[in-house]
């Protein structure tokens, strides 16, 4: 049997496009599959029922990881730490992307074209002798009864009817804040939306609340927010309850058509051909090189 260590990247999206790799190596070689992974993302691969254990990514001491033996490591991530930990931990077979700094690591090193996506990360599972890798990452994570009964209390304490509710999703990692649009357009898209019968529901994590009730402010239609305390699979559960989807190019986008909601995806400069909501053909894609140009009536034309 093989026992493999997966390196995952630090970003919601990129641990959607790595699953169908995970899924692949438990269905066509057994494995025992273990992921180094941020513990705020965790649960979402509780959930896939794909791994066997977890190592914290924030932990640097590799005699854990060197105990367990395993056999072959895939990367991912191509971050300097992660090559080094799975160098150190001993483990024969290292598979990762040519493009990392420390590939003089690897045993087997890969082509990645353009950024971080599904189709780089078949090329990994690829090498490591996987056939059967699935084309997108729907239908893979299974949310528990008990985050589904904690967003229908929210919905009808909120006296919100989840098949007309459109969760609005404006935000990305601090790091990727050239993707949002401006909160002005996001605030003329709402007040016409609920106008027209839909309740909008402002949906982020605890950091961006006074972002979004800044929004919410400036709305006229007063709009609820969903502010994650309870996990990423309340947010998943979230997503799967509502009739639809809108955002930017965010892993809350991937989050939401992995749970099998339709999306409407606003991009910018990022190209959805490689990182758009799968399958792409179910979604409706809103693009403009400088997404600056995206009016709200680009929006709100392929909702009504």
């Amino acid at each position: 049997m093989d026992k493999i260590i997966f390196f995952h990247m630090n970003q919601l999206g990129d641990l959607l496009f790595s699953l169908p790799v995970l899924k692949a190596a438990k269905e066509e070689l057994n494995s025992q599959n273990y992921s180094v992974i941020n513990q705020g993302l965790a649960p979402i691969l509780v959930a896939s029922g794909l791994v066997d254990g977890f190592f914290d990514k924030n932990m640097y001491d590799t005699k854990f990881i060197r105990k367990e033996k395993f056999n072959r490591a895939v990367l991912f991530s191509e971050s300097p730490k992660s090559l080094l930990r799975a160098f150190f931990s001993k483990i024969r077979e290292r598979v990762g992307f040519e493009t990392a700094s420390l590939n003089f690591l690897l045993t087997k090193k890969v082509k990645r074209t353009g950024i971080p996506s599904l189709f780089n990360n078949k090329e990994l599972g690829t090498t490591i002798g996987l056939k059967n890798i699935q084309e997108d990452y729907t239908h893979i994570i299974n949310i528990p009864q008990e985050n589904i009964n904690n967003v229908m209390k929210w919905f009808k304490k909120n006296n919100l009817d989840s098949s007309k509710t459109i969760a609005v999703s404006v935000g990305a990692s601090k790091k990727r804040q050239d993707k949002c649009l401006e909160n002005s357009k996001w605030v003329k898209v709402i007040d016409i939306l609920s106008k027209k019968g839909f309740s909008c529901v402002l949906s982020g994590a605890e950091w961006e609340e006074k972002h979004l009730k800044r929004i919410v402010q400036e709305c006229k239609t007063n709009p609820k927010l969903f502010i994650v305390q309870g996990g990423i699979l309340d947010t998943a559960a979230f997503f799967k309850k509502s009739s639809l989807f809108l955002g930017i190019d965010s892993g809350a986008m991937h989050l939401a058509a992995a749970v099998g909601t339709k999306c409407v995806g606003v991009f910018g400069y990022t190209d959805p051909l490689q990182v758009g909501p799968m399958p792409l053909d179910k979604h409706i894609i809103i693009k403009r090189d400088n997404i600056s140009l995206i009016s709200p009536e680009d929006i709100v034309n392929v909702i009504l």
